[in-house]
């Protein structure tokens, strides 16, 4: 612990090289390392909060041992964001909102630390907003914005799924671009104006660097763009707006703040002569410090966990970590997340069951609970867990090199603020970054975040109007005008142009009747015929499944049909994969052939409507992995469907009831405690142990 003397003598130090305008950075450097000796903020004597002070660094100050000048300073720089008490903003957060406050719409670039939710949280707090949109990258993401803001905001009625359509007087809208497209049309006929609308991840608009989902992105903020009265717009690290004038950022404002609330040491690994991965992840890990490992795959995340439990002695073993490890493998079957828990060891990508990767992300943030989380980028791009410690395992994310967005995102995972001023980053490849490099985001629109059934709005360039007229000429050439103009008028089609005429070509074959979707409303599997057919369509087919029994995707979408019947072991050993394998085929019907299969639907009831089939509700069994649709989403809330069909079991809620929804089903859950569901549990013998972990942790996202 340092003394008064050396608080003092460091604190000089530091204001010699303030004075040094070259040395401004390093100044701030050496701040964050004195801050992170300290720690306790009691500690503090009025120089250093003064220099604190001089730094723009406010929520860093202590206001009992600041004088009298930089108390009120303090006072001034304190704003309402929906908690008990006002709480003080950095120097840079209270200019943007004071920007935002004055109405202005803007596009902000700033790093991963600069606490911008806290601006999201003020201006709800302060302007009192009746509709705010906010779209987040990640269902990860959405889940945390939505347990932050239930808690602040219970006036506001928080949605954050399409099934949710009961709307109030004030209302917060979270979702991913998928989801906010889905909805749009609803709150169109609700004729619905949005007073904010808030883009998280702002950059993943680009095609340069979001290859596969900036497309939904376009579309939603084309679509949502006319009826927000402002709008705020979040990335990290860009230097530079291209096509800044695009109908995508049209009356924004972009202002980029390079201003850090913590210091990222980065240790190059992959330079030392004698650097090996698995001796330097033990080495890091034997610290017993937060530590996320960011690997580019499933198989990877796998590789390093078995390398962890390899090397790693149990000496104090966790019950709380032990009993979940228990509840998993009666539940999921053995997975080597069963070992990895022991040991303090979680894992996040993003086809494991929502609940269980929340389960995890929480037990990390727990004091003496996991130290360890070995992820996927679907944690590392956005959830807000403090760590000391970032590795980058590799320098892809998933075939590709990582670009310089999601890098910045990853080693931003590293330090956080009030918890580890100085963030550890240890690179164990290369990421070819350049810092010197502008960085420039794109933000032209592409014909691709079009659907083929859009309504062209006049604002976008005529190049792309023609590219998506051509493509709409693809479609009238098959099925005709009339037709077409029929079909602009139904739901939005999901896939792109080379799988519409696939499928269109498929409806139209001489062989095909349109009376083999009459099967689809059997409960007999073996009658779904029309799976065979659409099979013929690569987008059916999950790619990289490790079959021991050579079970085609036909057979495999049939057994899964049982997935809310049967056992998940037992489920999974009759599909004859293993459980990661079914993580990803449930991922992939769930929204891949549920997209195709809704495209299919709407495209059949065009070509032939004297048919009057619509199998919308084979469609709505596709996009819940076959459970019913309230347990699929409860999961998204942090419920297991282990515990939903206990539930169902006791009688307590009647999951199997078509008729139910979210909003019940929640309303329902509100009226009990979570120990009233534990003991209608124990009664009925179906308790396990770590249930009440669960099941409090679910309670909490309620509000």
């Amino acid at each position: 612990m340092l003394t008064n003397e050396q608080i003092f003598d460091e604190c000089v130090k530091i204001y010699e090289n303030l004075n040094d305008n070259n040395k401004e950075a390093e100044a701030k450097e050496k701040l964050f390392y004195l801050l992170d000796k300290i720690q306790d903020k009691a500690l503090y004597p009025p120089i250093l909060n003064h220099l604190i002070r001089q730094f723009g660094l406010y929520p860093y100050m202590n206001q009992d041992t600041s004088i009298l000048a930089d108390r009120f300073l303090l006072e001034c720089f304190k704003a309402n964001i929906g908690e008990d008490e006002p709480k003080v903003l950095h120097r840079e957060q209270s200019r943007v909102l004071k920007r935002l406050l004055s109405n202005e719409s803007l596009i902000l670039s700033a790093p991963t630390s600069f606490g911008k939710s806290f601006i999201i949280d003020a201006l709800i707090a302060m302007k009192k907003p009746k509709n705010i949109l906010i779209i987040v990258p990640t269902i990860s993401l959405l889940d945390e914005a939505r347990r932050r803001l239930i808690k602040k905001f219970y006036n506001y009625n928080i949605t954050t799924t399409t099934q949710q359509t009961n709307l109030e007087n004030n209302n917060i809208f979270i979702f991913s671009p998928e989801r906010a497209v889905e909805y749009f049309s609803f709150i169109n006929k609700e004729n619905i104006k949005l007073d904010f609308f808030i883009v998280d991840e702002f950059y993943k608009i680009s095609k340069d660097y979001e290859n596969e989902r900036f497309a939904p992105l376009q579309n939603a903020i084309l679509k949502y763009t006319n009826i927000s009265n402002q709008r705020y717009y979040i990335c990290p690290n860009i230097d530079k707006i291209k096509n800044e004038n695009s109908i995508l950022c049209k009356g924004m404002e972009f202002e980029c703040l390079d201003f850090n609330t913590v210091f990222i040491h980065i240790n190059k690994c992959y330079k030392d002569e004698d650097f090996k991965k698995e001796e330097k992840i033990l080495e890091i890990v034997k610290k017993d410090e937060k530590t996320l490992v960011y690997t580019q795959s499933q198989s990877n995340i796998k590789k390093v966990c078995e390398i962890l439990v390899e090397n790693t002695i149990i000496e104090n073993s966790n019950a709380l970590l032990e009993n979940f490890a228990k509840w998993l493998s009666k539940y999921y079957g053995e997975h080597y997340l069963n070992d990895t828990l022991k040991i303090g060891v979680g894992i996040h990508h993003g086809r494991l069951h929502r609940c269980l990767s929340q389960l995890q992300v929480r037990l990390f943030e727990g004091k003496d609970l996991l130290k360890t989380i070995v992820s996927t980028s679907s944690l590392i791009e956005g959830v807000n867990i403090p760590a000391k410690n970032l590795i980058l395992w590799d320098k892809k994310n998933g075939t590709k090199n990582i670009n310089h967005f999601t890098y910045k995102n990853i080693i931003g995972r590293s330090g956080r603020m009030f918890k580890y001023f100085i963030g550890e980053v240890y690179l164990f490849e290369s990421p070819n970054e350049d810092d010197n490099q502008e960085k420039i985001l794109d933000v032209e629109i592409k014909s691709e975040s079009l659907s083929i059934n859009d309504e062209i709005n006049n604002e976008i360039p005529d190049n792309i109007q023609a590219e998506v007229k051509n493509n709409q000429l693809e479609i009238i050439k098959l099925i005709g005008r009339d037709k077409f103009n029929l079909l602009k008028k139904e739901t939005l089609l999901k896939n792109d142009l080379e799988v519409i005429i696939k499928i269109i070509q498929i409806l139209q074959s001489e062989d095909f009747n349109s009376e083999i979707f009459t099967y689809l409303f059997n409960d007999e599997p073996d009658k779904w015929y029309i799976l065979s057919k659409i099979a013929l369509i690569r987008e059916f087919h999950c790619n990289n499944i490790n079959n021991t029994s050579n079970i085609n995707n036909v057979e495999l979408v049939k057994k899964l049909s049982q997935n809310w019947t049967k056992p998940l072991p037992k489920l999974i050993k009759d599909m004859g994969i293993d459980l990661d394998d079914f993580f990803k085929f449930e991922n992939h019907v769930a929204f891949k052939i549920a997209s195709l299969f809704s495209d299919i639907n709407t495209l059949q009831k065009i070509l032939y409507p004297e048919k009057e089939i619509d199998i919308s509700s084979f469609v709505t069994k596709l996009s819940n992995a076959f459970l019913p649709s309230v347990v699929y989403t409860l999961e998204e809330f942090g419920l297991p469907r282990i515990i939903s069909k206990k539930l169902h079991q006791c009688g307590f809620i009647d999951f199997e009831n078509n008729d139910l929804t979210i909003e019940q089903a929640l309303n329902k859950f509100k009226e009990h405690t979570a120990d009233d569901i534990i003991n209608i549990l124990k009664e009925k013998n179906l308790y396990d142990n770590f249930e009440d972990y669960i099941l409090n942790y679910f309670y909490e996202g309620l509000g």
